[in-house]
């Protein structure tokens, strides 16, 4: 018999969707009716490019096979981060080798930063919809409270979002939780989009006001493009604003890693960079449990080390990116399908399919009308996200990557759009 905690464990579908059995990958000549996976968001147009450059550069050596510095990244991998995010989120304060902190992948680090911020039934704030791990990944060992603010008509990116915010924080504290953070995503998943810096600021000032810190998951801080038409808000790391005045700099605190912005998710390398010194000691303590491989941290220093590789990279990286998300929308446009507008990063758009739901209630109906649309798709050959897991206000939203191969993508959207037409009611 197990304890209760591992029973808890043993019975939470953590591993469901890894354990799902996978089908043969879509080959257009090959295996046309393959499997176009949209589960998890993965940058597939550059891996070929990471794998060339790191077959060419990288020598397996001795330090793999070692404990080497112990489990936060060596000094070299952190200093290699540190000036990584000098060059490209312009922080308002350098950053150094000791506000990284290396764990082994983002869902980890999720984990560590909600056990060292929260107490049992303590609360994290967070806008909707939203990634959808996070609630796993925030709650499991923590058992910390998620409060997800519906932000129904105001911008989630706008000014105007704050006070709602602030209007959870005090309703939280009526039900009995105390917010500890407020976690935003910036760029967002499944969004697209980025907060402006006026926003950012009057985020800071929101936190500052209520004492709680604010965590901004930055993941996808390089894969911004451009778009044609109007004018989109760029990218604006809260590494980049002067916290004087608006918010103590121990309450801020940015999770970035290897896994968006260098398609390298296999590398499992997600790393903290906070000025709190307590938070860094706990996450750090913490990290002895989530120890990542010698060979990725080996691997990512000298990826980051290599400047000239980074902006070439990136510069491809945001071309085809740019190339797909103006496919994507262009089809689901002539096929009549809504999706959010104004994206400018990230893989993937937020898709609107209530229309073809057989129920389209805030109810257990319109839940279940989603769920059997998805469970259609899947069948299809395409298993994606749906509005649910991400914690949309409504029945309907499905997040949809245009980061697989131009044929793949093609293929998936028709897929998609036979579906959900063939159940239009």
């Amino acid at each position: 018999m197990l304890s209760a905690r591992g029973q808890a464990y043993a019975q939470s579908g953590l591993m469901a969707g890894y354990m799902r059995e996978k089908n043969e990958a879509y080959n257009k000549v090959s295996n046309p009716t393959g499997e176009i996976s949209f589960a998890n968001a993965e940058n597939f147009l550059m891996q070929d490019a990471l794998v060339d450059y790191v077959n060419s550069h990288f020598k397996f050596d001795a330090r793999q096979c070692t404990y080497n510095e112990g489990p936060i990244g060596t000094l070299r991998l952190r200093k290699a981060m540190a000036s990584h995010l000098n060059d490209h989120f312009s922080p308002i304060m350098p950053v150094t080798s000791e506000h990284v902190t290396f764990t082994a992948g983002i869902a980890g680090l999720n984990e560590m930063v909600a056990f060292s911020l929260t107490d049992h039934g303590q609360g994290i704030l967070l806008g909707r919809p939203i990634y959808g791990s996070f609630y796993d990944d925030l709650m499991t060992k923590s058992r910390c409270q998620l409060v997800y603010a519906s932000l129904g008509d105001v911008d989630q990116f706008g000014v105007d979002a704050v006070k709602v915010y602030e209007e959870h924080i005090l309703q939280a504290a009526k039900d009995g939780i105390k917010i500890r953070a407020l976690l935003i995503c910036n760029p967002h998943n499944p969004l697209g989009k980025c907060y402006s810096r006026d926003t950012l600021k009057a985020l800071f000032k929101l936190c500052d006001q209520y004492g709680i810190h604010l965590i901004s998951d930055e993941v996808y801080g390089l894969s911004v493009f451009e778009v044609e038409g109007e004018e989109r808000v760029p990218f604006t790391s809260v590494l980049s604003i002067d916290p004087t005045g608006l918010l103590r700099t121990d309450q801020l605190h940015v999770m970035y890693g290897m896994s968006k912005d260098f398609g390298a998710a296999g590398l499992r390398l997600g790393c903290l960079i906070s000025q709190n010194k307590e938070m860094t000691k706990a996450t750090r303590a913490i990290g002895r449990f989530h120890w990542p491989s010698e060979v990725a941290c080996s691997i990512a220093t000298t990826i980051l080390e290599d400047k000239q590789f980074i902006a070439e990279y990136t510069k491809q990286s945001r071309g085809l990116l740019s190339k797909q998300y103006a496919f994507a929308t262009k089809t689901l446009d002539d096929a009549g399908i809504d999706y959010v507008r104004n994206g400018i990063a990230g893989f993937f758009l937020w898709v609107d399919l209530a229309p073809y739901l057989s129920s389209r209630g805030v109810d257990d109906a319109g839940w279940e009308a989603e769920k059997k649309l998805a469970n259609g798709i899947t069948e299809a050959g395409v298993p994606l996200a749906s509005g649910l897991k991400y914690q949309a206000e409504r029945p309907g939203w499905f997040r949809i990557l245009f980061t697989v191969e131009k044929d793949s993508l093609e293929e998936a959207l028709k897929r998609i759009i036979q579906i959900a037409r063939s159940r239009k009611v």
